[in-house]
């Protein structure tokens, strides 16, 4: 099934993804949770530069071991997996929701749009992270 979404588009201002087919036609939509004013998720045209099963997200700050599902993304002058979509279990064991600002720059999902979008998507789709 991969590869079946053409296109993701991040909007900043309301915190949400869409994920849409080759027609333009909207396949999925999910709260997310973007970078804080501190740490601002950047704006612009990208495309998935990587998927990872099971990997570890680092900062100097923290490291967290063994999250699955996350799309990493390259172009426009991102360095390497520096912005990722990715789940966030943390955030849903806090109970805390998405929809609000809260990462280092990544955009968090819940686990469960992490996994449909994992299955989905295929390393090359564009990313509009807009405002």
């Amino acid at each position: 099934m991969l590869g079946l979404v053409a296109a993701l588009v991040i909007d900043l201002s309301q915190q949400r993804l869409s994920a849409f087919d080759g027609g333009g036609r909207l396949l999925y939509a999910a709260p997310v949770s973007t970078g804080l004013a501190a740490t601002p998720t950047p704006t612009g045209t990208f495309r998935v530069a990587s998927r990872y099963v099971l990997t570890s997200l680092t900062a100097p700050d923290y490291r967290i071991p063994n999250v699955p599902n996350v799309l990493c993304l390259g172009g426009g002058g991102l360095r390497p997996d520096a912005v990722c979509i990715h789940p966030a279990p943390w955030q849903e064991r806090a109970g805390e929701r998405f929809g609000v600002r809260r990462s280092h720059g990544c955009i968090r999902a819940s686990s469960a749009t992490a996994r449909w979008l994992f299955e989905r998507v295929a390393v090359g789709t564009p990313v509009r992270v807009q405002e």
